[in-house]
């Protein structure tokens, strides 16, 4: 969402539409955010604006006189790639659409069911996301500028930084940017054993990586790790982001060691070795520290890119696009080991009213309840999705349908007992969900259909209800069992 008018402010929006009544609302609407939009009605008078000056977004009618809302983009990502683009469609122009995402817009809204709150949260997200990857840029310039000031100095150190710069600015993995660190201070300084332990954000982010010379005694080895554990305790603690710590009684007698830390990731990193650190080698090794910073920085800002490209920004869970995604790879896992996939279609029931009678923004929060109850409701390796709306997706890898229609059967139980704390008042919603399993012959748009369909008969019986296929002859599953009829 826009944080604050203050920001908002900083931002100008080209608004191309040639609908004189939306292009009105539009405009008021976005002034009334607080953006600098610059509005225009023709493909071609949006083109000169485009060349006169750089624009954050870019909110374009597929069909303009002029030049098309098409041509627009393709100039745009051809000339300035860092302006971000939505696309105003109408409902028989969704292949175009299409086409135009696979160009690269950020998105698109039909304009036939386009809300205020839609386009606010839509552009909420593509400025967003240009903040992040700018963000990012500067970090990367701002690593390219230390590196270049470095060979002013010491041209040998150079050659090292610049190693370690090069490799960790490439996209990786957690494992490989750490393990790729250890190797990258491991060739540049004299230890007899260096390690790193790590700590992330997320669930299971725990690593360790080490290296040792040829030799070296196994007590030694199990020394140095006992107190790269507690150098690691200091450095959550907030310990010096470096120093020399002497171990008396063991043959590591020096250890050099150094902390990158940003947002919640901490990764601590320690070499030792039985004769003291020169000046030159401890302000090396804080080099590689700060390097390694900032490759965690420059991580954390590729993940939060890739979060904003496959989460839904307003309950989380993954969105329409990245579910499309996600059902081509486990239809192919489903067909290449024989293994049943099932899928499950709720709907929210009479959310119109509830949108109706207390307001969007209530109407949101109880999406996003329902969201995070799907999210821990389901299997660890099920995927819930946010189709559009009201509408969500469960994915349930390795499910035949009386199992999956059981799972649909005991959230729809839970989820009407469920008491939604609003202002004021405790709301309880109900749900109704389709159920579908592949079949041989069924590609992903068809198990989509036959969810969808099994939930509007849900619907047609009165709501708060599970359906299955239609009762007639038995479908077949992969393996050869057959489906269940509805409940």
């Amino acid at each position: 969402m826009i944080n604050s008018q203050e920001q908002s402010a900083r931002e100008s929006i080209l608004l191309v539409e040639d609908d004189p009544q939306l292009f009105t609302a539009l405009a008021e609407f976005l002034v009334g955010q607080g953006f600098a939009v610059r509005r225009t009605a023709d493909g071609r008078e949006a083109l000169a604006a485009l060349q006169e000056e750089e624009f954050h977004l870019a909110l374009l009618d597929l069909a303009l006189p002029g030049l098309s809302g098409l041509e627009l983009l393709s100039w745009i990502k051809t000339n300035s790639p860092r302006t971000e683009v939505i696309l105003f469609t109408g409902p028989e122009a969704l292949g175009v659409a299409d086409q135009a995402l696979r160009l690269g817009v950020y998105d698109y809204l039909p304009k036939s069911k386009m809300t205020l709150d839609q386009l606010q949260a839509v552009v909420a997200r593509a400025l967003e996301r240009r903040r992040v990857e700018l963000s990012n840029l500067d970090l990367i310039a701002n690593l390219r500028r230390t590196q270049e000031e470095l060979t002013l100095h010491r041209s040998q150190d150079l050659i090292q930084v610049r190693r370690i710069g090069e490799a960790l600015a490439l996209p990786r993995t957690w494992g490989q940017l750490i393990q790729g660190l250890v190797n990258l201070i491991w060739e540049s300084l004299p230890f007899k054993i260096l390690g790193l332990r790590f700590r992330g954000a997320g669930k299971g982010m725990s690593r360790e990586a080490y290296r040792r010379q040829p030799g070296l005694k196994e007590d030694a080895v199990a020394g140095f790790k006992a107190n790269l554990k507690r150098l690691f305790q200091l450095a959550a603690a907030g310990a010096p982001h470096t120093s020399e710590e002497p171990l008396p009684d063991q043959s590591l007698s020096q250890i050099l060691w150094g902390k990158a830390q940003t947002g919640e990731c901490l990764a601590l990193v320690a070499g030792g070795r039985d004769t003291p650190f020169s000046p030159e080698e401890a302000e090396l090794f804080q080099i590689f520290i700060l390097q390694g910073e900032a490759a965690l920085r420059n991580m954390e800002l590729l993940e939060e890119i890739k979060k904003l490209a496959i989460r839904d920004g307003l309950t989380g869970l993954y969105n329409y696009r990245h579910f499309w995604e996600l059902l081509v790879h486990e239809i192919m896992k489903s067909r290449r080991y024989q293994s049943p996939l099932s899928l499950l279609f709720l709907d929210l029931d009479n959310f119109k009213i509830i949108n109706d009678t207390l307001g969007h923004l209530q109407g949101d929060l109880v999406l996003k309840t329902l969201a995070a109850y799907l999210q821990g409701g389901v299997r660890q390796a099920d995927v819930a999705c946010r189709y559009g709306g009201e509408e969500f997706l469960v994915l349930l890898p390795e499910t035949g349908l009386e199992q999956a229609i059981q799972l649909a059967k005991r959230l729809r139980h839970r989820i009407s007992r469920m008491a939604i704390p609003l202002p004021g008042r405790d709301l309880q919603v109900t749900v109704s969900i389709g159920a579908a399993v592949l079949t041989p012959h069924m590609d992903g748009g068809a198990l989509v259909a036959a969810a969808d369909a099994a939930m509007y008969r849900a619907k047609q019986a009165g709501r708060n209800q599970v359906c299955g296929p239609e009762p007639g002859p038995a479908h077949e599953e992969p393996g050869g069992a057959a489906g269940d009829g509805a409940p």
